[in-house]
């Protein structure tokens, strides 16, 4: 013990030296933590900004915008996987591994090859850094549609989030399997309508249903050895749908030429026809109506004859 003593007090100085030495090593040991530590939570909320900018919760992204309804618990989990996988190979860009989730469809009717896809979807929406959200817009059976909207990354542009691209994408089931309908395109209807007259044969093939219109195909027959018209387009709403509400929904002839409304002797031709009509999914279509054809040498004569109709009821 006195040789315990008798070394402290000989070499008391270094001793203390030592233990102050030793305690600020522990306390710059202690402050480097802190900051460390302070340093990953920032590092982790970050982390959280940003995947909220995208998806946090696909529960909280699956209340119905339009109806106020909410998309099943049970797909919830897979809707949000599948849209974000989709944007996910845009943004990354992968536009091939994009395109293999789209449906047959929106393939068929708007993307025949990964190319096109490439150039009049891909190229326009995600040049550059992206980022992305969405929002279910509207649902029901086995599709549900939700608002996508694409915007810059604000970490690497500096951009605000208030400039964004939308579009509107539309979950379907096909062969067992969940595939997207893309660009506000929602859905093909298939239709075995038809109705003939004297003169005329209207089939409808089939319904492209998108966010704000609707394309009919009709397969026309001329059942005569004269031209037909289709419609003067004289005046308005005489092409149109009518609902069970009673409403017309009008279609858009402009887009079309007389060329394409007219019908040679015997002929008949598919005849695709855009009408002003937005998606609800409450909607029922009773008739489909052509009120103003004409046989085209007698409209060549006398501008103000009388035009015929034909019906074609949805039910």
């Amino acid at each position: 013990m006195h040789k315990l003593i008798r070394y402290y007090n000989q070499n008391r100085v270094t001793i203390w030296i030592m233990i102050l030495v030793i305690a600020f090593i522990f306390f710059i040991i202690q402050v480097l933590n802190n900051v460390a530590k302070e340093n990953n939570q920032k590092t982790n909320e970050q982390i959280g900004k940003e995947t909220t900018d995208n998806v946090v919760s696909y529960r909280n992204e699956s209340k119905e915008i339009i109806t106020g309804g909410t998309v099943p618990e049970f797909n919830q989990q897979n809707f949000g996987t599948i849209i974000d996988q989709f944007f996910t190979y845009c943004i990354n860009h992968e536009p091939e591994e994009a395109y293999k989730m789209l449906s047959t469809d929106t393939k068929t009717v708007l993307y025949p090859s990964e190319k096109i896809f490439e150039n009049l979807y891909y190229k326009e929406k995600f040049e550059g850094d992206k980022q992305y959200s969405f929002q279910a817009w509207s649902g029901s059976g086995n599709r549900y549609i939700y608002q996508v909207k694409i915007f810059d990354n604000m970490l690497s542009t500096g951009k605000s989030k208030g400039n964004y691209i939308e579009d509107y994408i539309t979950i379907c089931l096909e062969d067992g399997d969940y595939t997207l309908n893309i660009n506000s395109y929602i859905w093909r209807q298939k239709v075995n309508k038809e109705k003939s007259d004297d003169m005329l044969t209207i089939k409808i093939n089939y319904i492209d249903v998108y966010k704000d219109y609707q394309i009919y195909t009709f397969q026309v027959k001329n059942n005569t050895e004269k031209q037909i018209l289709l419609d003067t387009q004289r005046k308005n709403k005489t092409t149109y749908i009518m609902d069970s509400k009673g409403n017309r929904f009008e279609a858009i002839l402009y887009e079309l030429s007389e060329d394409d409304l007219k019908l040679k002797p015997k002929e008949s031709k598919t005849i695709k026809i855009k009408y002003n009509i937005a998606h609800r999914t409450d909607m029922k279509i009773t008739s489909i109506n052509f009120m103003d054809y004409v046989d085209y040498e007698e409209y060549s004569m006398n501008k103000e004859i009388e035009g015929r109709s034909i019906e074609i009821e949805a039910e």
